[in-house]
């Protein structure tokens, strides 16, 4: 009962792991690749800091407007603003207002301005794009470089099997007297050979399996159980050779996001030097302003008033005081709103700037900005050249891989029927196991130089499909 038990909940454990160890396609990778790798997602902020440019650079057409208050207090002497009478008393003021204001015309600098800024935004969006192709070719590289080492693995471990099948009929024969010790030694030795040959293949596996995971820049939980598909490669690439190097130029410059890129920031360099060149010519803008104010100094008469009589001098040659009345109102601060209402003023103006010298600020941007356009130019010109000689590049070496893929097919299956041969002669003692183990070694040979051909004209026409505008698949 308790057996079973055991053998259940391994049974289970085992099917959990299963799950855990659900393989990857090259289309997961890239997709996941895409929505975690940091290098992608720092491209992508690229793009949000060139739109908000962008934005920016839109929203300058409109009037801006701006609201200002102010409350403060004076000592000393001055002439209050809103009383026009001087003050020597601490006076309380205060002011608010608003302005606005609207460039009319500045020779179409601002309107050159979005379109640089809208190119900037084209061409980090054609970079994300090339980030993201890069990417995706990594990861087809070092996914078929875990496929091509499992194949290893494959042949590795199935000469380990030959090599015992060849030492227990060895064992048997020196056990029968018909062969001496020295033979079983032999046959261990290359078994041990073979042996050590699939440990190596199986760390290869390992090592490529990081460099993958670390691509996708997973978890050290998800890298423990992570596993790829193994697609059937057949027929991968052939007809993309049927394409000759120009025709896959033609449509990589037209297709590629880095020339987009710079085509994208050679036409942002012409609308530079254009918005810089309207800094040259006058400029007309219309602003206005409303505002009020309130002063503590502004007073009004409260109440009847009051006579006062008070001395102004005396009569000459007698003691008689000579008086005079005066009339006394009493005052109070005029309220705030009566103030406001009052004070409200309102201003409105064209300006016209004329520049005319102003340290050489303006002719020295026209020629940075010239400078800069033939700098765009020229990286157009490299990058488009640099495409051409990279396809070229490829188209050479995708054709010399897909020959040697078919060289190495053709020495694969002469030596498998070589060595089957040798096998029924080694069986029958025609020949001995140093000969034996020469044909066997060049058949392991030939099919790991044909494993290792298959996987590079996988990759070189996978090359060859990215620079054709395709999406990398497998």
């Amino acid at each position: 009962m308790i057996r079973r038990f055991l053998l259940v909940l391994i049974a289970a454990a085992m099917s959990i792991q299963a799950e855990s160890q659900e393989a990857w396609s090259l289309q997961k990778c890239i997709d996941y690749a895409m929505e975690s790798n940091l290098t992608v997602l720092q491209s992508k902020l690229n793009i949000e800091r060139a739109e908000i440019d962008y934005n920016q650079s839109r929203f300058s057409l409109l009037p801006n407007l701006n609201a200002q208050a102010s409350y403060g207090y004076n000592f000393g002497q001055r002439i209050d603003p809103f009383t026009n009478q001087f003050a020597t008393q601490q006076v309380g003021t205060g002011n608010a207002f608003l302005s606005s204001s609207v460039d009319l015309f500045n020779a179409f600098s601002k309107m050159n301005n979005i379109r640089r800024t809208e190119q900037s935004m084209k061409a980090s969006q054609y970079d994300y794009e090339n980030v993201k192709n890069d990417i995706s070719l990594q990861l087809c590289l070092f996914y078929l470089d875990i496929l091509l080492n499992k194949e290893n693995v494959a042949i590795a471990k199935e000469q380990v099997k030959i090599s015992e099948a060849q030492v227990d009929r060895v064992k048997q024969l020196v056990d029968a007297g018909q062969e001496p010790q020295g033979n079983l030694y032999d046959a261990e030795s290359q078994l041990a050979q073979e042996e050590f040959n699939l440990t190596r293949a199986q760390n290869q596996v390992v090592l490529a399996k990081l460099n993958l995971t670390q691509l996708l820049q997973l978890s050290p939980e998800k890298s423990e159980t992570f596993e790829v598909v193994s697609p059937d490669l057949s027929n991968e690439g052939v007809e993309l050779i049927d394409n000759s190097a120009r025709e896959i130029y033609i449509r990589a410059k037209q297709n590629m996001p880095d020339v987009k890129a710079a085509e994208a920031r050679r036409l942002a360099s012409e609308y530079n030097l254009a918005s810089a060149r309207g800094n040259l010519y006058p400029s007309l803008s219309l602003s206005g302003s409303i505002g009020s104010g309130y002063s503590e100094n502004n007073t009004v008469q409260t109440g009847d008033p009051t006579i006062e009589t008070f001395p102004i001098g005396r009569v000459q040659g007698s003691n008689d005081v000579v008086v005079a009345d005066q009339l006394l109102f009493d005052r109070r601060t005029k309220n705030f709103s009566s103030q406001v209402e009052d004070n409200f003023n309102q201003n409105i103006q064209l300006s016209l700037n004329i520049p005319i010298f102003n340290g050489n600020s303006a002719r020295a941007a026209v020629n940075r900005a010239k400078i800069d356009q033939l700098d765009a130019d020229i990286s157009y010109s490299q990058i488009s050249n640099q495409l051409r000689f990279e396809i070229e590049q490829a188209y050479v070496d995708a054709r010399a891989a897909m020959n040697s893929y078919m060289s190495a097919e053709k020495a694969v299956r002469a030596l498998e029927e070589s060595f089957k041969y040798a096998e029924v002669r080694f069986e029958q003692n025609v020949i001995n196991a140093v000969e034996y183990n020469n044909i066997k070694t060049q058949y392991t040979n030939a099919q790991s130089d044909m494993i290792r051909a298959k996987y590079d004209f996988v990759f070189r026409s996978k090359i060859l499909d990215f620079y054709l505008g395709n999406p990398i698949t497998l």
